[in-house]
């Protein structure tokens, strides 16, 4: 029956919860570190309001015996159960005062909530003012991930409404009986009015060893950043000897923070590191620096800087900036491990204003680099500055016919496209000659569709003018030509693509299967024009591969336009499954033929050759766990393979794969690559990757290492390898301690790992 007296129990809803975020200080702001991934900035524009408390509805009684005074006090005795919607408290005694508005609870009291459990001997608590104690505390919680969190508490001390002191805690992830790792805390607050949580006398022991002492911590008990350090990161290379790293965390506001990283290189000396990021509804950014002050090796002062902006002015207009700059050519190379800094070449520097128009953009950019030179490589060319560059492009379709598809005839309509821009070239040092280049290409085509083919005539124009300064017309191009003089070049360009798609139904070993054949046919046709007069600024030849098959002009850029009167021919056939629509299998064979020699070219003589190479492509899913693909490029007629590739990917499920690669250009590289994460025996993982140069005979990139996980806890184990610049390379070893919902110890290998093992997964991911 529903009890006369206002309701009996208390809100426990987020009473222990937030244990776990006891050692938040470490991990709950972690995501902020320069290691893990950073945590997210709130735009101060749309933050959201706290939520509302939900009524749990009327509280009942069960128990062998209930008596008591109307409006004064209520006693009930032998098997106590009180429950409302979302919550049950049990206990041998229950009893509650009307007039002190006091609920007391003896004997095996045991509250749950939802998968919350939570026990203790006995509880006394004032409803409305939330003040009271619950002693002899023991909980089991649904903690991150839905694991099952474990601790005790002497007491827990109710000191208002939503704030709560706890005695003598302890927190495990671990089975309770004889956990490997345990939390304990001398005193607790925890208080979700201001969000913020504190801990005294905080220690951590692994396997019965102290590993992690504390006097004091404060952390957030939501979603909040707050002040204060991360977790510390150690590590040791060759290069830079024992490292260790304390990044400190400032919550300036929602939408901005900082992060402050000193980094200590026993070889090297004391490294200062910073990062400051921000968020509006319009604009956002970061900008982020390092100095080294008398590197003890290289005998100076070394730095890094980096500034990005991003602005929305309004919804047609945006922009960005971005510079960056580094103190010396070998900065990343010798204080880096990771492969994505150390192969850094050109650092850019530049600012970009753009203008949505619907179907036309305009765009203006000012650009310059740094260029970084490695000593033991040829010399690097620095590119050309672009001060500044101004694009204007525009795309429209007018179509008409599209019901004769849909009633399985023919549609057509047509498509202009416009591409231009207009730039001043400036090379550092005044080496290189220097100049603008305007350049317009308009074009219409004209698609012809079928439910089963396109057919696509295009019919554009290619008009560039070059105004070079007559300062630097004896100087060469960034090809070493000289010889120019002001130049405009006009050439008309028609192509005609073609396609057809042709099915059939097919069985194989009890398989439906529907096989298709895709003939393709490109013609294109440009006009020769002599461009020997014209610079090249930032044009290149394209490698050549299926894409560039079906391409107008076989050069990067427009300060070469090919001549062609040239055909592609290319055939594809897809084996795909009919039941689910997955592609089993893909073949496609292409080659260009010419019909005039190619006179345009960036270096060298005209080419003579009647057609390119052969290209050749598969791939395919063989079954649901092997994937296969594979490439040539055949030089028919000197019957000799230009490149090849040939690759597989080995899936048993996760932590179980297997990557095997194969790559090989003529008189350049000729490469082997395989990574692995395969489970060695119940708990743990072998990972590793071997990417080898058989043509130079060296490691590009080696690495090996563990993974163990017993539950609650796991620890990973890697040795890298890796080739900074052409002579040197750098070693790194990483050994972290996870401990699960607590805190990570040691340097992360996760970015390493995920980064060089296509497929990698985190033991703590894997389904046992």
């Amino acid at each position: 029956m529903p009890p006369a007296a206002p309701r009996a129990v208390p809100p426990f809803a987020r009473l222990l919860l937030p244990l776990c975020l006891t050692a938040a200080c470490i991990d709950a702001f972690a995501e902020t570190g320069v290691i893990e991934p950073p945590a997210q900035l709130k735009s101060s524009a749309q933050l959201t309001p706290a939520g509302k408390a939900v009524s749990p509805g009327p509280t009942y009684f069960e128990a062998d015996s209930i008596q008591g005074h109307d409006q004064r006090e209520l006693v009930a005795e032998g098997k106590v159960m009180m429950h409302n919607a979302s919550e049950r408290l049990q206990a041998d005694w229950i009893r509650y005062d009307t007039a002190s508005d006091l609920a007391e609870a003896n004997g095996n009291v045991m509250f749950n909530r939802e998968q919350d459990l939570f026990q203790g001997s006995s509880l006394k608590l004032k409803l409305a003012s939330r003040l009271g104690e619950m002693r002899d505390v023991r909980f089991k919680l649904q903690g991150q991930d839905a694991r099952t969190v474990h601790g005790e508490a002497k007491s827990l001390v109710f000191a208002g409404p939503d704030v709560y002191r706890l005695k003598e805690s302890s927190y495990t992830t671990c089975a309770p009986d004889d956990p490997d790792w345990e939390m304990k805390m001398e005193d607790l607050q925890l208080d979700f009015v201001s969000s913020l949580g504190s801990a005294r006398k905080v220690k951590v022991k692994f396997l019965d060893v102290p590993i992690l002492y504390t006097p004091w911590i404060d952390f957030s008990l939501d979603d909040r950043r707050k002040n204060g350090f991360l977790s510390p990161t150690y590590g040791v290379s060759d290069a830079r000897g024992l490292e260790l790293m304390m990044p400190w965390y400032w919550n300036i506001a929602p939408n901005r923070d900082a992060t402050i990283t000193p980094r200590l290189m026993s070889q090297r000396g004391l490294q200062i590191g910073g990062e400051f990021r921000y968020l509006e509804p319009k604009y956002s950014g970061e900008l982020d620096g390092e100095f080294l002050p008398n590197d003890q090796v290289a005998d100076r002062d070394r730095y890094r800087f980096r500034f990005s902006h991003r602005q929305t002015f309004d919804a047609n207009w945006s922009g960005s900036l971005n510079y960056e700059n580094v103190s010396d050519d070998s900065y990343f190379s010798n204080l880096s491990s990771q492969v994505n800094l150390t192969s850094q070449v050109n650092l850019a520097r530049q600012a970009n204003l753009a203008y949505n128009g619907g179907w036309w953009q305009a765009s203006g950019m000012v650009q310059s680099f740094q260029t970084l030179q490695d000593p033991s490589a040829a010399l690097v060319v620095e590119p050309y500055s672009r001060l500044p560059q101004v694009t204007l492009t525009a795309s429209r379709d007018i179509n008409w016919g599209k019901e004769g598809i849909d009633q399985g005839g023919f549609g057509s309509g047509m498509r202009f496209d416009f591409n231009s821009d207009l730039v001043y070239f400036d090379h550092p040092g005044d080496s290189k000659i220097q100049g603008a280049r305007v350049h317009a290409n308009p074009s219409l085509s004209f698609p012809i569709q079928t439910p089963y083919s396109v057919v696509t005539p295009r019919l554009g124009w290619y008009l560039s003018h070059y105004a070079l300064d007559d300062s630097t017309l004896g100087l060469p191009d960034s090809l070493g030509n000289t010889g120019f003089a002001d130049t405009t070049r006009s050439l008309p360009m028609f192509s005609l693509d073609s396609s057809l798609v042709l099915e059939r139904d097919w069985q194989l070993l009890g398989r439906n299967l529907t096989q298709t054949l895709e003939p393709r046919a490109y013609y294109v046709y440009i006009p020769y024009k002599d461009q020997s007069k014209i610079p090249v600024f930032d044009s290149s030849s394209r490698d050549l591969s299926l894409d560039q098959l079906f391409g107008e002009n076989q050069f990067i850029g427009v300060d070469r336009i090919n001549d062609a009167n040239q055909l592609t021919l290319a055939v594809t056939s897809r084996v795909l499954d009919s039941d689910t629509g997955a592609e089993r299998l893909q073949v496609t064979l292409g080659q260009r033929f010419y019909f005039a020699d190619q006179q345009v070219t960036l270096t060298g003589p005209a080419i003579s050759a009647k057609s390119t190479e052969l290209l050749a492509q598969a791939s395919g899913q063989i079954n649901a766990r092997l994937r296969l693909n594979a490439g040539i490029q055949y030089d028919t007629g000197e019957s000799e393979l230009t490149k090849a590739n040939l690759g597989g990917a080995w899936r048993y499920g996760p932590g179980r794969l297997v990557n095997a690669d194969y790559r090989y250009t003529r008189d350049s590289l000729n490469q082997i690559d395989v990574s692995f994460q395969w489970p060695l025996a119940p708990k743990w993982y072998g990972l590793g990757r071997l990417n080898y140069s058989i043509r130079d005979a060296s490691l590009v990139e080696g690495l090996i290492g563990f993974e163990y996980n017993p539950g609650c806890w796991s620890l990973r184990g890697v040795v890298q390898q890796l080739a900074t610049t052409e002579a040197t390379a750098t070693s790194a070893f990483f050994l972290q301690l996870e401990l699960r919902g607590l805190t990570k110890l040691g340097p992360n290998p996760l970015d390493v790992l995920k980064r060089s093992i296509t497929g990698y997964a985190k033991s703590s991911e894997i389904p046992e």
